[in-house]
């Protein structure tokens, strides 16, 4: 916020926050809104203020994808938080989902060099963590897009080339198992 830097929004009310010092506030929470009212509710009230509207906000969850998906492809160490990341900013479907989708499903493919722990993670990214799967990509494949039967041929290829090459442990066969269940559960819904 900077003091002394008033404005008027559309609805007339006072702002104190430009346009780009909301950029780099969503830039700062990844776009989550929850965090950016938990850790700065006065900064997000002025945020919500600008009723920014869908052709921004789809600009820059375009940008952050973007750079998700740079650090997705170089930084083999950190891949599921970037995979993870991607598929929370689809979800809020500001952006080309399917083209998105497309993207990430083909950075999928070539997954299979990962370790055993990394692809054990992005079968849980998929599969989502909570009941009812809904915070998974499964869910957000099947709801958003007709790139299903893609997914889970990747997916599967995934798991297959996994269990040839590598010694599986329980955790990976939760992934598996749950993965297999959200994939049941949406793609049929």
């Amino acid at each position: 916020i900077c003091p002394g830097k008033t404005r008027r929004t559309r609805s007339g009310k006072v702002n104190a926050m430009t346009l780009e010092e909301a950029r780099e506030f969503y830039f700062q929470y990844c776009g989550f809104s929850f965090h950016m009212d938990r850790e700065e509710p006065v900064k997000y009230r002025y945020f919500t203020r600008l009723n920014l509207g869908k052709d921004v906000l789809r600009q820059w969850d375009e940008e952050l994808l973007d750079n998700h998906f740079r650090r997705l492809c170089s930084d083999w160490d950190h891949v599921w938080t970037d995979h993870g990341r991607i598929l929370d900013i689809i979800r809020r479907n500001n952006c080309d989902v399917e083209k998105y989708l497309n993207r990430l499903l083909d950075v999928m493919a070539h997954m299979e060099r990962l370790d055993l722990f990394n692809i054990t993670l992005i079968l849980e990214n998929m599969a989502g963590r909570t009941e009812p799967m809904k915070d998974g990509g499964v869910y957000v494949v099947c709801k958003y897009s007709d790139l299903a039967p893609k997914m889970n041929d990747i997916t599967e290829h995934l798991i297959t080339a996994c269990q040839k090459t590598r010694t599986v442990d329980e955790r990976f066969e939760k992934a598996v198992n749950r993965y297999r269940s959200a994939y049941h559960k949406w793609a049929r819904s």
